[in-house]
């Protein structure tokens, strides 16, 4: 029952995500040819056969496609292919409105642009409504290093709050994984400034990268550095019947001891219990303020790739709001705030995001990391089941993806138009019906070839 559940949040949330994303973007083109006095035949979201369909009093057709995989604005005269059953209202045709070749090459310039920049526009709001709501994020604190990183070789230790990644403000956590991400795949220095645990005195510490993660696919840039978030070591569960709960451990429990090894993070006492199983060791375990000592026998657990490990039965925290305060980063803002903060976050997204398909053409970053309608699916089930907040944070994230992506000079795409838009503007007449119907079809190969790849990289990962 409850996989059926997940699976049905899994598909709705699916479809609610590429709906809005696709149908803003529709949006923009189908305002800004409104605006211009264009006449729309056809908005449609989805492809394949047709749903639901009604026309509004300017003749235009809105319709779902039973495909939720794209759309589009089907134009007068736009040198499209058009779906077979198209028609023009002959009524709205006796009232002379332009086509989409009548129009000004700025007047189309524009419709085409307005798809990807209300995308870029959906982004903001998104990040305008999370940064108002607030959303708590974990402090840039480091909780583990593992040896033979390049953490562990600048002697990053645990406790230690990073400030800055070369030049850019560490706020959160998760600026961390986003600030090392933008160097993958680089060769030359890479500048951590924290501040030491139980210091007040910031120091900067330098690394050499070579090459950094080039061609590694599906990798935590954060993970891969060598370093994990601070999670205290507090019990959040105990699993009934595990060598805690026979031992007395209880939830609220925070453990600072196994063995005489001090404890302060829930990847100390992972890695401490990796090794000790099948033996009694001894915990150490702060009860309001009360320390228990405890024994115990850990249970051996094998991985899939068959590495033995020590687990007792306890659960670490799941939620955020548990934690202390100084762990926390709060980013609730006014509305000033708010919309600044939303503008810098797009801005931020869009620069990473840009740099990461220019290392991917390069060949610094693996292309495996191309993502299809499965893992998109997969991604916005887990947003949706986390909270409104996740929820808009992924559709801000393939929000701005989508915007890009339009904007590649590939035809058929935007970006392609725009670049005819632009060859039309030099040559000062219009570009032939033959080299339409061949940049039309190379279009869609490359999208069509490009989709498969996706689809084929999801398919892998799930195997």
């Amino acid at each position: 029952m409850e996989s059926i559940l997940d699976l049905i949040i899994i598909i709705s949330s699916f479809v609610l995500l590429l709906g809005v994303i696709v149908g803003i973007h529709e949006l923009g083109h189908f305002s800004a040819a409104r605006y211009f006095n264009i006449y729309v035949i056809r908005f449609k979201i989805g492809f394949g056969k047709t749903f639901f369909k009604r026309f509004d009093k300017h003749g235009t057709e809105f319709s779902f496609g039973i495909l939720p995989l794209g759309g589009y604005v089907q134009m007068l005269g736009e040198a499209t292919p058009q779906e077979e059953g198209m028609q023009v209202n002959t009524e709205v045709e006796a009232q002379k409105k332009i086509s989409y070749k009548e129009a000004t090459l700025g007047a189309r310039a524009i419709v085409t642009a307005a798809g990807p920049i209300a995308n870029f526009i959906l982004a903001i709001v998104a990040y305008f409504f999370i940064f108002l709501i607030g959303a708590k994020e974990l402090a840039p604190v480091v909780g583990g290093v593992e040896p033979g990183t390049l953490a562990s070789e600048i002697n990053l230790e645990i406790g230690d709050k990073i400030l800055l990644i070369d030049d850019n403000e560490v706020v959160s956590f998760n600026d961390v994984n986003g600030y090392l991400a933008s160097r993958i795949g680089e060769t030359g220095v890479l500048r951590i400034t924290s501040i030491p645990a139980g210091s007040n005195i910031s120091v900067t510490k330098e690394v050499t990268i070579k090459s950094w993660l080039k061609g590694v696919s599906q990798t935590s840039p954060v993970t891969s550095f060598g370093i994990a978030p601070f999670i205290p070591a507090l019990v959040s569960s105990v699993q009934e019947g595990g060598p805690a709960d026979k031992a007395g451990i209880l939830k609220g429990d925070i453990i600072i001891s196994v063995e005489g090894s001090k404890i302060q993070t829930w990847n100390q006492l992972s890695q401490n219990l990796s090794s000790k199983f099948d033996k009694v060791i001894s915990i150490e375990v702060d009860r309001r303020g009360q320390s228990i000592d405890f024994r115990l026998t850990p249970n051996r657990i094998s991985s899939e790739t068959g590495i033995e490990r020590g687990v007792i039965g306890i659960m670490r925290l799941s939620s955020l709001d548990d934690l202390p305060e100084y762990l926390l980063i709060d980013n609730k803002e006014n509305i000033v705030g708010a919309f600044v903060k939303a503008i810098t976050q797009t801005y931020k997204f869009i620069v990473l995001i840009l740099d990461s398909i220019g290392k991917m053409i390069s060949g610094s970053v693996s292309a495996d990391n191309i993502g299809g309608p499965i893992q998109i699916s997969l991604l916005a089930g887990s947003a949706a089941k986390a909270g409104l907040v996740s929820f808009l944070s992924m559709l801000a994230i393939l929000s701005i993806n989508l915007g890009l992506i339009n904007l590649f000079p590939i035809p058929i795409l935007d970006g392609g138009q725009l670049v005819l838009i632009a060859i039309e503007k030099i040559k000062g007449s219009p570009v032939s019906d033959s080299f339409l119907e061949y940049s039309f079809r190379l279009g869609i190969f490359m999208v069509a070839s490009l989709m498969v790849f996706a689809i084929f990289n999801d398919i892998v990962k799930i195997i």
